[in-house]
Parts: structure tokens; sequence; C-alpha cells
């Protein structure tokens, strides 16, 4: 009893030392133009939680402080004014007690918030799929004496992240400083409506572009041939990939998840933010839809949004890295969007007392719930196989048949039960756009798992 007294009236004891299992931060969970939209303000300010880390503020050789975790470190240095911006500090009381800092096109230090929380948040769904820790890859140091011959490889601890790296419209992985830079740049919207003509576009506030760019240094930690263009396939599939990950990611968030669901009254096939890429950066562009739809394009023409249609020839004829690449990204998208119809036949059933067509007006709550969560469930599986994977595929040459044969693979040898056919929904959506793996007698499960 002394001894509780003692601790309770000093304030000592183990529950001291105990660390939160997340760290909250308020960001975007698509881009600021969907904070402007009276119909989706409300989903688009989002709470990630990030999974807890100690983190450093360190002088660093600009002495300046910079915020640094385990596996990256922001250096937020503008070159095109010469301005080193004040670093956040989320260890601050004040911060820590209102899940960071207010969403804000025009603080830098709410950029650096943003940053580390989709940087953090990409790495640790990797790290669950993959069931080890994410590594950078090696920094190769060139010879003073001639820099076409390498001596050696450094290992890289922490992955160096710029926000205001470029005064363009553009956000790039670079391979050979270990490093992601983000530009922003002045709107140029096919019509004001769209945007407000030279509002400036920062890429860093960007959940898709951000985890676009994650992506990229992480499968070049994983496969560092990947970024070599040896086949069409390979930087193609650089691209997709990055894409994929960034697509699924949105079905992380549940309150945008149940908008679009209802909406959508489930048909998730259907135009949604959900399959959608960089909506901002691409109005930004003279676009007048996002920079990329996995299941839809607007028609430059009639200004209408079509959903895509499965052309086996367009894999045999487009060789352009990202053309080529959204191929992929759509094939995946279709096998996502099967599997989810599969699913949620019963619950329409029951909905419609057999007939499975929804009566006009708002679904049910309580039936958004439902589709949210087979959603969410079948979008984070997706991701995982996918991810998983990588670990399947050829370290040079990768085809997009090579990793189906992957996907199947990875699949058989983490579920041997495919209770809901997820393989055989990757294998239709690839065959019907003409991928298919050399060197198999069909395209049955069996022929295509290693």
């Amino acid at each position: 009893i002394d001894k509780l007294k003692y601790m309770a009236q000093n304030n000592t004891g183990s529950y001291t030392d105990k660390k939160p299992p997340y760290r909250k931060l308020r960001g975007y969970a698509f881009d600021p133009s969907l904070s402007l939209k009276l119909e989706t303000a409300q989903v688009n300010n989002i709470t990630y939680k990030v999974e807890w880390e100690e983190l450093d503020i360190y002088p660093g050789s600009t002495k300046q402080t910079v915020p640094a975790g385990e596996y990256i470190e922001i250096i937020d240095y503008d070159p095109g004014t010469g301005v080193f911006y004040t670093p956040v500090d989320l260890n601050e009381r004040y911060l820590l007690a209102q899940d960071g800092l207010e969403p804000s096109v025009s603080n830098p230090q709410f950029h650096q918030q943003m940053l580390y929380a989709v940087l953090m948040t990409t790495i640790k769904n990797f790290e669950a799929a993959l069931g080890r820790k994410v590594q950078w890859a090696d920094r190769f140091i060139p010879l003073a004496t001639d820099t076409s011959k390498l001596k050696s490889s450094e290992f890289v601890a922490r992955l160096r992240v710029y926000p205001h790296a470029l005064r363009q419209s553009n956000a790039y992985y670079n391979p050979l400083k270990k490093s992601l830079l983000f530009g922003y740049f002045p709107a140029q919207p096919a019509q004001p409506q769209l945007q407000l003509p030279g509002g400036t576009v920062f890429t860093c506030l960007s959940h898709d572009i951000i985890a676009h760019e994650t992506t990229h240094a992480i499968l070049d930690g994983l496969h560092r041939r990947y970024i070599e263009p040896t086949h069409p396939d390979t930087r193609a599939f650089h691209e997709a990939f990055a894409d994929l990950v960034a697509l699924f990611q949105h079905f992380t968030f549940p309150e945008v998840l149940k908008h679009q669901i209802a909406k959508t009254r489930g048909d998730l096939a259907a135009q949604n933010l959900l399959g959608q890429l960089a909506e901002e950066f691409g109005k930004a562009m003279g676009n007048y839809g996002s920079l990329r739809d996995a299941i839809g394009y607007t028609d430059p023409v009639t200004k209408d949004w079509l959903p895509h249609k499965p052309d086996p020839n367009e894999y045999a004829t487009k060789m352009k890295f990202h053309e080529r690449g959204a191929i992929l990204v759509a094939a995946v998208f279709d096998a996502f969007l099967s599997i989810y119809k599969h699913r949620i036949k019963k619950l329409l059933r029951v909905a419609t007392n057999g007939s499975g067509i929804l009566p006009e007006g708002d679904l049910h709550p309580d039936m958004v719930d439902l589709l949210a969560n087979h959603a969410s469930d079948t979008a984070s599986r997706i991701l995982r196989i996918c991810v998983r994977a990588i670990d399947y595929c050829p370290p040079v040459d990768l085809t997009f048949g090579d990793f189906l044969r992957a996907i199947i693979t990875a699949d058989v040898d983490m579920v041997a039960a495919d209770e809901h056919n997820y393989r055989v929904a990757f294998i239709e959506a690839f065959q019907k756009r003409g991928i298919f793996p050399g060197g198999v007698k069909s395209m049955s499960v069996e022929a295509l798992a290693y």
C-alpha cells in the first residue's frame, strides 16, 4: 500500500513508460481539391493512424533541424527560394493532443506531416503483407577517377524526402540519391470552374502521388533491376504496381469508402473516387478528370466519363510505359471488382427479396456498412496478394505474365483453399486483356503455379 501511495504521489510506475500503439495525424484522404467541394469535404479530411515510433529532431549539416524516424528523414529545403522551412515537431505535446496540425495548403509544416503520415502508412502496409521489414536499395559509390565504374555499395538506413524540391509539375523517386522529390507548380486547368487558374498545386499533399512514389522506392529495394527498361513490361510494371498500391489504400479509409458506396449504391464499377488517381494533379495539367482512372476515362470530345472495355490488342500495341502499365492496373482492379460483386450477391438477394435489383433511393446505412466491409476486406486481400507476389517474381526482365504466375503461386502457398475464387478472377482478368505467361500449357491454376 505504501508503495502504491508513493507511486501515485510521485507520478511514477510502469504505466508512465508505456508507449501508445499509434500516432494520430490529420491529413487528406485524396488531395486538397476535394476539401473544396461540399459533397466530399467532410470525408476528405481524415486522421491517419501511424504506428508509433520515436522521432528524432537532430541538427543537420545545414544547421537546421530535421524530423527523422527509422525509415525516413524529411528535409524541407526549397532550392527555388533558397529557404529551409521550419520542421514540424510531431512530438510537441500540443500537436499530440490534437492529432497533429490542421490540414492546410499554405503551411509547409503540415506538408511535412502529410508526407510522414502517408509514407509510413504505405511502408507498414508492405511490411504487413511481406512479413518482414522494408529496406531501401543500397547506394552505389562511384570511384573518384572513373565514375562509370562502381566501387562499393553503402547501406541506406533512411530515405530522404524533400517536400518542396522542384518548381515543376513532377514528383519522382531518385534511385541514385535514394530520395523522394516532390514539386509544386501553378495550375493550368482546361476550364476555370474546374480549378483556380494559377493556383499552386503541391504534389506532396496528394495521397496518391506520395503512395505512388514511396512504392517506387520500396520496389527498388526489393528488385533493383526493375528500373532498367530491359523489357517493355519491366518499367511499365514499376508504374502499374505503384498505382495499384495507391488505389487499394483508398479502401483503408472507412468514411471515404462508405461515402462512395452510398453514392454508387454499391456499384464500384461506376465512376467513383476509389478508382481514380491524383484528381487535383490531373485537372491542374489541363485534364477534365483525374491523372489516371482504373475503371474508366473522360471522353476528350463529349467530356463524359466512360468505362474501360478490355481490349486484348492493347497489350500487343501499347509500348509507352504509362499506357502499358494501365493495362495491368485495369486487370488487377477488374479482378477485385469481380470478387467484390461475387461476395455481395448474397447481401443483394436478401435486401431485394431475391431479385438482386436494388430499389430506387438511398441505401440503408446498415447495407452501406455491410457493402463497405466486403469492399475493404476484398481490397486488402488483393493488395496483400499483389505485394506477396513480388517475392515470387524473377529478378530481371519481368513480364505481366510472370507477375500473374507469381500472384497465383504466392496465394497457393499462403491459402490452400481458394473459397472466393480469387485466383480464377485474376486469371480471367488477365486473359481478357491478352496477357499470357510463356511456357505454360494452359491457364489453369495448376499450370500457372510454379
